[in-house]
């Protein structure tokens, strides 16, 4: 991790970027923000508010005008972002050209493909909620793709879903996925989601994943649920729930629980 020397400048108003829920007040941290977001920014964060933002409250009145005059002439909103990162002070040459060369290769990709690669970077940074929203939206596009490629869609979407604790959900997306794929994986995944959640009133899907599994792979699948379920056991996170429960002093043990309450209600938050 590393800091960014930014203009001693003070913003009464910030920008916000809906698709980061953040709000930025320098404009080194936009560029920064442009630079390693691409697949997320090279659409929809071009707007009146960022030229606003740049021309009122960064008082960069000769890039706002040459941002107008590019978005008057139809200029790519990609492009105007190239335009911004070569205006910043941030980035030496070689490190504009590998942006615009992500960009280049962005703006090759199908709808689908950039859809898919926003929904996984959301993912990857734990919003699942945003996640969901986006691999929906590509399953309800008019689509000409081949199984695999809808088959990984609803396989990420059952992944984010059983992040968020919506195992039914869950459990419908990883069985499309094995429809269209017929991967061995989702079907151990299937059967994982079987073990979490197996009640009354579920035993029809333990009885489809019985009868779609070999033998072996049902064996394999129970070994890697069982080694997982040990290692959660073992897990630093559980041995501090542990440790706090121990704990004698009643002040201090209701501070410790009130803490990690909150840890937990922001990282739930953050999925959104």
């Amino acid at each position: 991790m590393g800091l960014i020397l930014c203009e001693n400048l003070r913003t009464k108003n910030s920008f916000h970027i809906e698709v980061l829920s953040l709000n930025i007040y320098s404009f080194e941290e936009l560029c920064y923000i442009i630079y390693e977001n691409p697949i997320l920014v090279t659409e929809g964060i071009v707007s009146d508010a960022m030229v606003d933002f740049i021309e009122n409250e960064l008082n960069k009145n000769t890039l706002a005008e040459s941002i107008k005059r590019k978005r008057t002439n139809g200029v790519d909103d990609a492009d105007i972002l190239v335009y911004i990162i070569d205006s910043c002070d941030l980035y030496n040459n070689a490190e504009s050209i590998l942006f615009r060369n992500a960009v280049a290769k962005i703006k090759k990709m199908s709808v689908w493909e950039v859809g898919k690669q926003r929904a996984d970077y959301m993912f990857y940074i734990g919003r699942y909620g945003t996640a969901k929203r986006y691999y929906l939206e590509i399953l309800d596009m008019d689509k000409k793709s081949d199984n695999n490629f809808v088959g990984s869609i609803y396989h990420n979407l059952g992944v984010t879903y059983a992040n968020l604790f919506l195992y039914e959900e869950a459990y419908d997306a990883f069985k499309k996925s094995y429809e269209l794929t017929n991967d061995e994986v989702t079907l151990m995944e299937l059967y994982f989601l079987k073990r979490i959640f197996d009640s009354e009133g579920k035993k029809k899907k333990t009885g489809e994943i019985n009868d779609s599994c070999k033998a072996d792979l049902m064996e394999e699948a129970k070994k890697a649920f069982d080694m997982a379920l040990s290692g959660i056991k073992d897990s630093d996170r559980l041995k501090y729930i542990e440790h706090i429960f121990q704990i004698e002093n009643r002040e201090e043990k209701r501070k410790l629980i009130n803490e990690y309450i909150a840890k937990l209600k922001s990282d739930y938050r953050n999925m959104k």
